[in-house]
């Protein structure tokens, strides 16, 4: 089973979530994932049956190479993409460690924004909060991810209790045309008795693109049960957009759990929709995991979406 978010700040290794890592020397091993999914898709206008889309796809693949060399350690990703059969590096860094908990990041890594994982080997679902993967325009509300990796530098600091994180960066998706200068900023406190928080925010200025974005999260742990909140406020050009989820996750055994999860989009002028989503993860071993969903999507113009999907994840 996959381990629980313990404290908020856990998104230190979100860009290598533990899966077993295969050791070729002291300084070399490797990781990675075989991520294969069934997806179903039902949409309805006004209660009248509109469209159908169904496929079965490999979504991705990928490789991550870590270097260690005492003070100094790397990764290198590797990412093959079904939708687009395209390789990419999707994190390319180095890390230098500093005295007390300091690190100092240059290269591609992801954002440190965002309760969800931006791996399929650390969801809780098959799909994330704010995508609706069956309609297949693009369309991604979700500010936390939707500029991909950053190039830059990240100076992070971390004790048993606290996370603090700043980056200068570039985005490296090519759906920013013009160069776009990002600032991130990051902070998690873990208060004790199962609750942490985890507050943030990230600010874009480019030639044709500028935004302001902040991030909040809360999570509550008790037993068995994972319990987390997530609020986002964005300014875009004039726009204003909001995001959120409530989620619960319950592991009633040492191979399965089941997940609960609302989650809502507000973007003025483009779309507002609800989503909510029912999951069921089972170990088959601790390499492959089966991943069950159906979610449903209403949107306030009288269209809903059905969406059924089941996934297939081999890890090492």
């Amino acid at each position: 089973m996959k381990n629980k978010l313990a404290i908020a700040f856990a998104f230190i290794a979100a860009s290598s979530f533990s899966m077993g890592e295969i050791v070729i020397n002291d300084s070399l091993s490797f990781q990675g994932y075989v991520d294969s999914s069934y997806l179903r898709g039902d949409s309805n206008n006004r209660g009248i049956p509109d469209s159908r889309i169904e496929e079965t796809q490999i979504d991705k693949v990928e490789i991550s190479w870590l270097f260690d060399f005492e003070a100094v350690t790397a990764q290198v990703d590797l990412e093959y993409d079904g939708a687009s059969s395209g390789i990419t590096a999707q994190q390319a860094f180095v890390n230098y460690a500093l005295s007390g908990g300091s690190v100092v990041t240059v290269g591609r890594y992801v954002s440190m924004l965002g309760f969800e994982a931006k791996k399929p080997t650390g969801l809780f679902q098959s799909s994330t909060a704010y995508s609706i993967p069956s309609l297949k325009t693009g369309f991604n509300p979700d500010f936390n991810t939707i500029y991909g990796g950053l190039d830059g530098v990240k100076y992070t600091i971390a004790s048993d209790t606290t996370f603090f994180g700043i980056s200068v960066n570039q985005a490296n998706d090519t759906l920013f045309v013009s160069n776009v200068d990002i600032v991130e900023v990051a902070a998690s406190l873990d208060l004790g008795g199962g609750f942490s928080v985890f507050v943030g925010g990230s600010f874009a200025e480019g030639e044709q693109l500028s935004f302001d974005h902040y991030n909040a999260y809360v999570t509550y742990e008790t037993g068995a049960w994972l319990f987390a909140a997530e609020l986002n406020s964005t300014q875009l050009d004039g726009d204003d957009i909001h995001t959120g989820l409530l989620m619960a996750n319950y592991e009633y055994s040492d191979i399965a759990s089941v997940t609960a999860r609302f989650s809502a989009v507000d973007w003025e002028d483009s779309a507002e929709y609800t989503k909510y989503t029912l999951a069921h993860n089972y170990d088959f071993s601790d390499s492959l995991l089966l991943v069950t969903e159906v979610s449903q999507v209403d949107s306030v113009l009288g269209t809903s979406l059905t969406e059924y999907a089941v996934k297939l994840l081999f890890s090492f």
